[in-house]
């Protein structure tokens, strides 16, 4: 293969390969039944002794396919053996460039270091590397053997794993016959028909080479080395696989809970599959794609979960390629020091034909380069991956102390708001009068949105089902009550969001993966589906967020995002309203009488706005005047009196940045506002009660 040969089929293989990650993480991201944190967030979340523990299987397989390596050439009757150290850096060149290129071209990286800079001879190099080949076909046997063996005892086999086993047997033995035995037939069957060829030219040197290459085979065949090629090959095969391995648990152990249950067999079987898959003669980059359809077909007929099992494969291809380029390129500058190989020139003209080509691999690794790009913003867009640090406390100025004095002492009621000043998102209460702040929760996950009931007895929140969990992934959350008079929180719903009361506290609403609405009776336990995205009036494809519905309206209040985002009222059997293009967190008002939302137009970006229902357009309601101007989180007090709110002097993420409470009565200039919080953590989603 010419040198601008190779580079188009890089640039195709790296187009394909991007397509089919940017399809693999829209799948992922667009998922709607588990818990799928962001790319970013898995790979941080890896476990470091995990990865070292890969760095070292890494090293343990290229030492022993290296002395592998050098037992072939030895038995090949080869005078020129290289060292083991330096046979180490052209396996570990190998390893790096072998899943670089399709069809596993990489592997001719070894027969070109080889022959180039240590002298070894091509029948040698070709010979060690075709037999490597085919035992490393047979380790692999062997222990998917082991697999089924294990399964049959347990009744447990599937027909598929019996279908794997009789191909891969079938592949082996075609491989050794043809290794072993074929190569010399065709060898003779070649020479018969160049005997009857006038002008054989360049045909004669191949197949000389052949026959070069079979007598090298022969003479390992007959010097008694094979059943120490097969330890080797299996030490080999067991040294990748356990770091393939623990690299699965550790990018599973803390972002997929599902994924951990499974047993070693399973994972064992879903890296065959990868591995399996990647090996087909598809142009990609890295195996890229095709690494992680293997494993996800495999890990979905065992019955794990498509979404969680996508990103884990994901995860751990990446990690295991960033390691692998590491070693790689690190023991490919040491051969280049040691030997002085340089890379050759290469023609700077191209032909029509390859310019053509080189159009279109460039043209498909831009498009999918942006593909790509798009779907790494998606994952982005997920929200922080990591908790934000818990702050500290901090002194109210004197005309803001007096401010919250004077409210404190006026009011008789409490707040509840979610906060991490504790070090995790706990629900917190603010009791009045007095202005105490007692936390009403302590539980190591993120717990967020309390809502209060009308009666002003209990408190529904959402707890994340992962120790830390993005608000702006709405999927992994479950839905708790809270009674305030013995401080006991009990499981309403599973999968369930951002939860709100109906105005006779019997029945809560909350939002259900992405697209769905739901009503939770509280005397029995029992669930309908009020909306859901694609039925009825409701755009398909769309999250319907922060849902407020109004029993008294029989309508809901929501914040449709997907193509566009928009602030919506919605009917029951309705078409919707827009009531704002751009806005969110619309809210019905505790009479149902006005919606209230956040839109911009404000000092900083955001404002309150208002729109009463007997209106056709909304208007600025709130914009304060301090240094805290980015509004968000705005909730009516039950009474309709005082609105409280989230406001930030920079930073926009609603569970990270440095947002502040404020109270502010209902008719008041808006420099009347009063901060009820003084912490540098993050403060959000108030609710007021006042009796």
């Amino acid at each position: 293969m010419s040198a601008r040969q190779l580079v188009l089929k890089t640039a195709l293989s790296i187009g394909v390969s991007v397509i089919a990650l940017a399809v693999l993480m829209r799948l992922t991201v667009s998922g709607d039944g588990g818990l799928q944190p962001g790319l970013l967030e898995v790979l941080l979340k890896t476990a470091p002794v995990f990865v070292g523990f890969y760095v070292f299987t890494s090293l343990f397989q290229a030492f022993f396919r290296a002395v592998r390596y050098r037992v072939l050439i030895r038995a090949a009757n080869e005078a020129q053996v290289p060292s083991l150290f330096h046979t180490l850096l052209v396996t570990l060149t190998r390893n790096m460039l072998v899943d670089l290129f399709p069809a596993r071209v990489g592997e001719l990286s070894y027969i070109a270091m080889m022959n180039r800079s240590y002298q070894v001879s091509g029948r040698a190099c070709v010979s060690s590397l075709t037999i490597s080949f085919v035992f490393d076909l047979v380790a692999l046997l062997a222990l998917l053997l082991g697999l089924v063996v294990y399964y049959v005892c347990r009744a447990q086999v599937a027909g598929w794993l019996l279908y794997s086993l009789v191909g891969l047997t079938v592949l082996v033995a075609i491989m050794l016959v043809l290794v072993f035995v074929g190569l010399h037939l065709c060898v003779r069957l070649a020479r018969w028909c160049l005997a009857r060829m006038p002008h054989p030219g360049v045909l004669d040197k191949i197949v000389d080479f052949l026959s070069e290459t079979a007598d090298a085979i022969d003479f390992t065949r007959r010097a008694g080395v094979m059943p120490r090629v097969m330890g080797l090959s299996l030490l080999v095969r067991s040294g990748k696989y356990a770091g393939l391995v623990a690299l699965f648990y550790a990018v599973s152990r803390t972002a997929f809970p599902d994924l951990t249950g499974a047993s070693l067999l399973d994972v064992l079987l879903a890296i065959f599959s990868a591995e399996a898959s990647a090996s087909l003669p598809v142009p990609t980059f890295m195996s890229f794609g095709t690494y992680e359809a293997g494993g996800l077909l495999a890990l979905t007929l065992l019955g794990f979960a498509a979404a969680a099992s996508r990103l884990a494969m994901l995860a751990m291809h990446i990690w295991s390629q960033c390691i692998d380029y590491a070693l790689g390129c690190l023991a490919l500058i040491t051969y280049i020091f040691h030997t002085g190989a340089r890379i050759p020139g290469t023609p700077a003209r191209l032909s029509r034909r390859n310019l053509v080509l080189a159009l279109l691999a460039g043209g498909l690794a831009v498009g999918g380069v942006g593909l790509l790009g798009l779907q790494l913003r998606k994952l982005k867009k997920q929200g922080a991956l990591r908790a934000p640090p818990q702050g500290i406390s901090v002194s109210a100025a004197e005309p803001e102390q007096a401010q919250l004095s004077t409210v404190c002492g006026a009011l008789k009621g409490f707040m509840v708001w979610s906060s991490n000043r504790h070090g995790s998102h706990d629900i917190l209460m603010m009791s009045f009068p007095g202005g105490t702040i007692t936390p009403l929760t302590t539980h190591p996950h993120v717990e967020t949105f309390p809502r209060i009931s009308p009666d002003g007895q209990s408190v529904v929140f959402c707890r994340s089902q992962q120790t830390w969990v993005s608000q702006r992934n709405p999927v992994p959350w479950d839905v708790y009550r809270l009674n305030l008079a013995d401080g006991k929180d009990v499981l309403v719903a599973r999968n369930g969001n951002t939860p709100t009361w109906s105005e006779d506290g019997t029945r809560i609403f909350f939002q259900r993966g992405r697209g769905r609405v739901v009503e939770h009776v509280l005397a029995d336990g029992s669930e309908r589906i009020l909306f859901e995205a694609g039925r009825d009036s409701v755009p398909a494809g769309v999250d319907l967020q922060t849902p407020s519905f109004s029993t008294a309206q029989k309508a809901l209040a929501v914040t449709f995002r997907g193509a566009r985002r928009t602030t919506a009222r919605v009917p029951l059997n309705g078409a919707p309203d827009e009531i704002a293009r751009g806005g969110c967190q619309l809210t019905w008002s505790p009479a149902g009488d006005f919606l209230y939302y956040v839109d911009h137009g404000g000092r900083q970006k955001n404002a309150i706005h208002r729109r009463d229902t007997a209106a056709t357009t909304g208007h600025q309601w709130l914009d304060l005047t301090g240094s805290h101007s980015h509004e968000y989180f705005p909730r009516v007090s039950n009474d309709g009196t005082c609105l409280v709110l989230g406001a930030s002097a920079s930073g926009h993420e609603h569970d990270v940045a440095d947002y502040e409470i404020f109270l502010w009565r209902i008719g008041d200039p808006a420099d009347a506002a009063v901060r009820l919080t003084f912490h540098t953590g993050n403060d959000c989603w108030p609710d007021l009660f006042l009796r």
